[in-house]
């Protein structure tokens, strides 16, 4: 599923193509579930008129205001992504909708798996779901106190809260994995025996993979592609996901996966030990 730098990067590339253009009041769509319960025709209308004005993401939502200050946001959950193409081009392999836009192009949504969700929202909505996500790894109101702070209230595995998007906004599987490699702390630690001085690593690591991730245009592993239908890149650069077996590149320990919160999770079982908190010297 992509994780924030995915979306980060899918919101960007989808924002440069589409701001500023309106929506035509026509949509084709061929899995009605991904618009909900809306009528397609009824959304249609909706939007009919309406101006995008601007984008951005919030957790792994991509966020498009418009110009009477509804919203549509789209989670592309496993395998939606973006496109924008000609009116007239013929639909394409895996479209589920296609929203017409007043200068002849389509924003179209492409989504193998059927699981991706496009909602429309007026303000309440769209705070109820700001309100429903803890803060973004890069608020800069997030301090290593505030965020040891979160950490104290959850006996859960480290990486189960990492994962908790209530808790902490974008950090999916991957980049859990790879921020608790950096920061030398174990996946199963408690989240409560981490001490302010791990806090302020972890976070400072959660925040450099995903500084990483985005500049990488996020993660390609199967299916995840930018809404220009380029690949992402920071797979090339991963130190713990999906790397079994092969040796850890600061110890030269093999690494290992194991499950942590119903997840497969890549460790080095030497950098991060499972029978201590991890020390607070030597991180990578």
């Amino acid at each position: 599923m992509p994780e924030l730098p995915e979306v980060e990067q899918a919101a960007r590339t989808l924002g440069e193509q589409v701001v500023g253009a309106t929506f035509a009041g026509y949509i084709d769509c061929s899995w009605g579930r991904t618009i909900g319960s809306v009528p397609p025709d009824a959304l249609a209308t909706a939007l009919a008129g309406l101006q995008i004005v601007g984008w951005r993401r919030r957790a792994k939502w991509i966020v498009l205001p418009l110009s009477d200050s509804t919203t549509l946001v789209a989670h592309l959950r496993m395998t939606g992504r973006f496109v924008v193409c000609d009116h007239a081009e013929p639909a394409l392999p895996q479209q589920r909708v296609a929203f017409a836009l007043t200068d002849g192009r389509d924003i179209r949504f492409l989504d193998q798996r059927k699981f991706g969700r496009i909602h429309h929202y007026d303000v309440a909505q769209l705070a109820a779901l700001d309100a429903a996500h803890g803060p973004e790894p890069f608020d800069v109101t997030l301090t290593a106190t505030r965020f040891h702070q979160m950490l104290r209230q959850s006996r859960r595995a480290i990486k189960a809260v990492l994962l908790d998007q209530s808790v902490l906004a974008g950090v999916g599987n991957i980049y859990a994995d790879e921020a608790l490699w950096r920061a030398q702390i174990h996946p199963l630690t408690s989240a409560q025996h981490l001490n302010e001085d791990h806090a302020d690593r972890l976070l400072a690591a959660v925040r450099r993979v995903l500084t990483q991730g985005i500049a990488n245009g996020g993660s390609t592993l199967r299916d995840y592609r930018d809404s220009y239908g380029a690949k992402g890149t920071q797979q090339d650069n991963f130190q713990a996901y999906d790397r079994t077996n092969q040796p850890c590149t600061r110890c030269g320990t093999a690494i290992i996966k194991t499950v942590v919160a119903q997840r497969g999770t890549h460790l080095c079982p030497t950098c991060q030990p499972a029978d201590r908190v991890t020390s607070l010297h030597g991180a990578g």
